[in-house]
């Protein structure tokens, strides 16, 4: 979404190669990954949770040490972000959202702001594009509202959470709790950071660092432009430091980087890789959630792609 634009890191070199980047493997929230003072943490904090009534068949030891990290295992302030989720969830309806939330505009938002789950990096984990220089706020809003949006950003945070991270756990064999986001900033100008785009950065900074913490494994930022310093100050304040260490920010030599991520076939032509899928990489919606083998009910009802040629081979 839109927020993405929060997650940049500081840059002295940006045009020629990565200017910041954090060991996203060292922050592993697997519970096999936990040392032994941290796993009785964990176990402390499952105890008050359930003496509380607080546990839910959802929460698992991976979702309660996102909340553990996003703390530093401290168990109070954990504890207080972990109420102050369940007290949001019940106002906006989060755990009835995918069914509840009807969001008919949404094929018309993807045209005017290209943003996109692709299949999946070498660890498995779900790929997350946005195309954020074709952005077209003023059109967007002529379509929708930024109140509807940030509905349309909390479903769509529940059917990754529901339906796309098991689909790539199950194919990796392994447990996936994170993902790799990539933001392609080619064609970026300040004209897409006007006050109202920023306000509503704002409030889904919140929602995603409060609510959904520690999903974000790595941070890809490619095609910085110039103009991405002044950026960076009006969004650096907004984030945490844990965050920042998970970025990478690079300019127009980025692919090498970004194939050791991610396999090339798994990777849209427009970004080094050699996928083409049929009607495009960003409507194909491709990936583990969608193979027939791993599929749950889809959340959304969509008339199949007709091939294209790809333009970028």
């Amino acid at each position: 979404m839109i927020h993405d634009l929060c997650h940049c890191a500081s840059s002295n070199n940006q045009q020629s190669g990565a200017s910041s980047s954090g060991d996203d493997d060292a922050m592993s929230i697997h519970p096999e990954d936990l040392m032994q003072l941290q796993q009785e943490t964990l176990n402390r904090f499952r105890v008050i949770l359930t003496e509380e009534g607080l546990i839910r068949k959802r929460d698992d030891d991976n979702s309660l040490l996102r909340f553990l990290r996003a703390r530093a295992f401290n168990i109070a302030k954990a504890k207080a972000m972990f109420e102050a989720m369940l007290e949001w969830r019940k106002e906006i309806g989060a755990d009835t959202i995918k069914e509840t939330f009807q969001f008919p505009e949404r094929d018309a938002i993807k045209e005017l702001y290209p943003h996109f789950h692709h299949k999946t990096d070498k660890m498995g984990r779900p790929v997350y594009i946005e195309r954020l220089g074709q952005l077209q706020v003023d059109e967007l809003l002529k379509v929708t509202t930024m109140d509807r949006m940030l509905l349309y950003h909390v479903k769509e945070w529940e059917i990754l959470i529901d339906w796309k991270i098991p689909a790539c756990s199950k194919k990796a064999g392994t447990n996936i709790s994170q993902t790799l986001t990539i933001l392609d900033m080619k064609g970026v100008t300040m004209r897409h950071m006007s006050k109202q785009v920023r306000n509503f950065i704002q409030k889904i900074t919140k929602v995603d660092q409060d609510f959904y913490p520690e999903y974000l494994g790595k941070m890809f930022i490619v095609n910085a432009p110039t103009a991405f310093k002044a950026m960076w100050a009006i969004v650096r304040p907004w984030l945490d430091k844990r965050t920042q260490k998970k970025i990478e920010v690079h300019g127009g030599n980025f692919s090498s980087k970004l194939l050791e991520l991610v396999d090339s076939e798994n990777l849209p032509a427009f970004l080094g890789g050699t996928c083409c899928c049929p009607g495009g990489c960003e409507n194909a919606d491709a990936g583990p959630w969608n193979e027939s083998i791993h599929q749950k009910k889809q959340p959304y009802n969509e008339p199949p792609l007709k091939a294209l040629d790809c333009p970028f081979n």
